[in-house]
């Protein structure tokens, strides 16, 4: 017997679609667990109309939306699937092709799989009218059953590995999964659909997928992968470490090719939670915030340093990446508080820009300078070279941008142009009223270049 699995939120729209999609199945053995989920639409009405015409669906009806505590046999269910049996998920705006559950059991049965999967098509679900948006199916069935073959067809399979639907588990394998206990570390944003798949892969071992589309997901910018949610970030971390966990229990290590793979994987989980992190709704410190703890991070910057380009995540993709990032800086409005953590968010991307623009001088640099900033984030110094030339280029230059060409000429050993930036210094120190710094600058000088003319003059002027 099959034991499948829906719970479902104010779902009246897609709930007779997805239960008919198991109804009309052609394999029916089976036993159909559905949840209304603290709806507050017709969800419920319907899971009683469908219970009393169908004798193998068990209703069950939760008070608020979520709460594991009011109906824990549901939630348990991946638990106490008897020996021989098999368990699956089926979201309530989902369905399965009739075949579904016939054509995967046979495919399971003939290679002696734990779990296996299909493949999906993807339907829009915010249009007028359904259309499908594009497939994710192996041109050939995959038996990933030894640690040499989920070794080689890891890349291949991973996106399979990332979802709980569209597959049926031994009740082995769905017994590892998490449900209502769930550990400290668990992602609290997204991917907890990954860690369970990839815990009952753990479990079993024996994994394989069917080169067939027999699941359909609807798509909607309305899911909670568009929307911000805390630790979002982290959940990012958790996956690439969890995947690397997984890659040394099933295959023994993580070869070099498997982990340049999960770095353009990282990539684009980076990439995705920066775009929602943009629009979502936040004071500017908050944003700071995650952007620093993301781009600080050891997998940010191993991901950003690693040779990824035949796996079409190259050094112009990930620059690209990054020149947005500067430009959404550029686009935002800063106050005193924003400061220090913007500071140390373009310090994250060049560990040089703490030295090269003070914290206290950062604000000046944002409205006074503009393209600084960001090039020296980026680590493109000619272009700074150029802004501040013709910055210094001006009868009534700042001391500001000349202690920035000072600093580069000393990063760059560049001894001349230090001295030359020095003297300039202390002349704009001068005019700007400044004499005791302009002394003390002086004062070094004359010891470092005793008896020089231009020094001899500022000596003049000061007094």
């Amino acid at each position: 017997m099959i034991y499948i699995r829906t719970h479902a939120y104010n779902a009246e729209k897609t709930l007779r679609r997805a239960v008919d999609s198991i109804l009309n199945q052609t394999y029916q053995d089976f036993a159909y667990y559905i949840l209304d989920n603290g709806s507050t639409d017709r969800t419920g009405e319907l899971i009683r109309e469908y219970a009393q015409r169908d004798s193998r669906i068990v209703p069950y009806y939760n008070k608020v939306n979520h709460a594991h505590a009011e109906n824990p046999d549901f939630w348990n269910l991946a638990k106490k699937i008897p020996e021989g049996d098999y368990f699956c998920i089926l979201d309530a705006d989902d369905c399965y092709e009739k075949t579904f559950l016939e054509d995967v059991l046979r495919f399971m049965e003939k290679n002696r799989l734990e779990i296996a999967a299909c493949g999906t098509a993807f339907w829009d679900g915010d249009g007028p009218k359904s259309a499908i948006l594009g497939k994710k199916v192996l041109w050939q069935s995959v038996i990933a059953d030894t640690p040499e073959k989920m070794d080689a067809y890891f890349p291949m399979i991973h996106w399979n590995l990332r979802q709980v639907w569209g597959k049926l588990y031994t009740s082995k394998a769905a017994a590892a999964r998490y449900e209502t206990e769930l550990p400290d570390w668990w992602p609290k944003a997204y991917g907890g659909d990954t860690i369970n798949v990839m815990e009952c892969v753990k479990a079993a071992r024996r994994f394989g997928v069917y080169g067939k589309t027999l699941h359909n997901y609807t798509v909607s910018k309305k899911s909670v992968s568009h929307k911000w949610i805390s630790g979002r970030e982290g959940a990012d971390v958790i996956l690439h470490a969890k995947a690397l966990e997984f890659l040394k229990v099933t295959c023994g290590r993580v070869s070099e090719q498997n982990l340049c793979f999960l770095y353009c994987v990282y990539f684009n989980a980076v990439k995705d939670t920066l775009m929602v992190l943009n629009n979502a709704d936040m004071p500017v410190l908050g944003k700071l915030e995650i952007l620093q703890r993301i781009l600080s991070h050891a997998y940010t910057r191993e991901m950003l340093a690693a040779n990824t380009s035949y796996l079409g995540v190259g050094t112009a993709e990930k620059q690209t990446l990054l020149r947005e990032i500067l430009r959404w800086l550029e686009s935002l409005t800063y106050t005193s508080p924003d400061i220090p953590t913007l500071s140390a968010v373009y310090t994250a991307l060049n560990p040089d820009f703490e030295r090269l623009i003070p914290t206290e001088q950062l604000l000046w640099y944002m409205s006074k300078a503009p393209g600084v900033v960001s090039s020296l984030a980026g680590s493109d110094y000619k272009t700074v070279a150029r802004l501040l030339e013709n910055m210094l280029s001006g009868k009534r230059m700042n001391h500001i941008p000349l202690e920035l060409a000072r600093t580069l000429a000393a990063l760059f050993e560049n001894q001349d142009a230090y001295v030359s930036y020095s003297k300039l210094l202390i002349k704009v120190l001068i005019r700007e009223g400044d004499t005791a710094r302009a002394a003390a600058e002086l004062l070094e000088w004359e010891t470092i270049l005793p008896g020089d003319s231009d020094l001899a003059k500022l000596r003049k002027t000061l007094s």
